[in-house]
């Protein structure tokens, strides 16, 4: 029998400052603004790592996304989050972080401050199957091309991305 825990969630405002704490379906059903981790995963062609999200995700089921990464909890902080996020999603540890600052994204669903983050990576994956169906290397061009098929707030972070590494 699986015993489900409580996920709790630092709520923030407009500001990225936290203003309480909620549970972490009380923030999905409720579209509580919040943060998230988004680490995109690059391999040497700069190439990303995209997964397709399982149907149970309570956000964008069965979509593509570019970015690994999730829900802050309480008190976490950015960097600790993405790599907690790794870890549990693909199986990738003790990897170098490149962070890209924070940046917000809002849309039907979602109001989220993400803290954003890249690394390489080719070595094994362990892929965590609650989240993870399949995953796939995808040039920036072919996750262009297929927009529709992405969660809004990975290509968000796609964007935030390349403008800040050109800085």
């Amino acid at each position: 029998m699986k015993v489900s825990r409580v996920e709790w969630v630092d709520v923030v405002d407009a500001q990225d400052r936290v203003i309480g704490v909620a549970e972490r379906a009380r923030v999905r059903r409720e579209n509580l603004r919040h943060r998230a981790s988004y680490i995109l995963v690059l391999d040497e062609a700069e190439r990303v790592l995209v997964q397709r999200r399982t149907l149970g995700k309570d956000f964008c089921p069965g979509m593509l996304d570019a970015c690994a990464g999730g829900v802050v909890t309480q008190g976490e902080q950015m960097e600790p989050s993405a790599r907690r996020e790794l870890a549990e999603e693909l199986g990738i540890r003790e990897v170098a972080l490149q962070a890209f600052g924070t940046f917000y994204a809002e849309g039907e669903g979602y109001r989220v401050w993400g803290g954003l983050f890249s690394c390489c990576y080719q070595g094994p994956l362990q892929l965590q199957a609650e989240e993870v169906s399949e995953v796939h290397w995808m040039s920036l061009a072919e996750i262009a091309a297929r927009a529709d098929e992405f969660t809004p707030d990975s290509l968000l972070a796609i964007a935030t991305w390349q403008a800040r590494r050109q800085e």
